[in-house]
């Protein structure tokens, strides 16, 4: 049994460590900070909406992957917010910068990893998977997401990374 609730996910296609998925609608208690070399601030924003400080002051489970994006040159970090909850169930937050992200029913481009949060890591995993989307004729609609199953203090050779691109669905590149 899985100590964190994680994000569900239909696998449409397999190739090697790359997969496309499909995805239902996600929410993610998310906040906004600047970008730094490792794409990994703003967890402690995240961290106390989810230890109570919400409109009802719920103790929310802790769930996987935490998922971070650039946008307009600020660092996104997200939680996902477990399934027991509805868009209209899912408590408030109490504080400014944290706030609910939905991301609606989609196809992924995803490559799956272990390794250290460094640029040089991501941007060689990246590599890999943008030249999957290009000879597979796929057509990039989201920002890249990471994706960390594991907290900071696990051995980097035994973490689960991805990166994630929502993708346009065309059906006779999915099959």
């Amino acid at each position: 049994m899985a100590l964190f609730e994680t994000i569900k996910y239909k696998v449409i296609k397999k190739d090697k460590k790359i997969e496309i998925r499909q995805y239902e609608d996600i929410y993610l208690a998310s906040t906004k900070t600047n970008v730094n070399p490792n794409l990994d601030s703003g967890f402690m924003n995240v961290f106390r909406y989810i230890s109570g400080s919400n409109d009802q002051e719920a103790k929310i489970s802790m769930t996987t992957p935490v998922v971070t994006y650039e946008e307009n040159q600020q660092l996104v970090t997200g939680f996902y917010v477990p399934s027991k909850y509805k868009k209209a169930s899912i408590p408030k937050p109490n504080e400014d910068q944290v706030f609910i992200n939905e991301l609606k029913k989609s196809y992924y481009a995803v490559i799956r990893f272990s390794g250290s949060w460094t640029k040089s890591n991501f941007d060689k995993q990246d590599q890999l998977l943008l030249d999957y989307i290009k000879t597979n004729k796929l057509i990039i609609a989201s920002n890249r997401l990471i994706l960390r199953y594991q907290p900071p203090f696990v051995p980097s050779f035994l973490r689960r990374n991805e990166i994630a691109y929502q993708i346009e669905a065309i059906e006779e590149s999915l099959s």
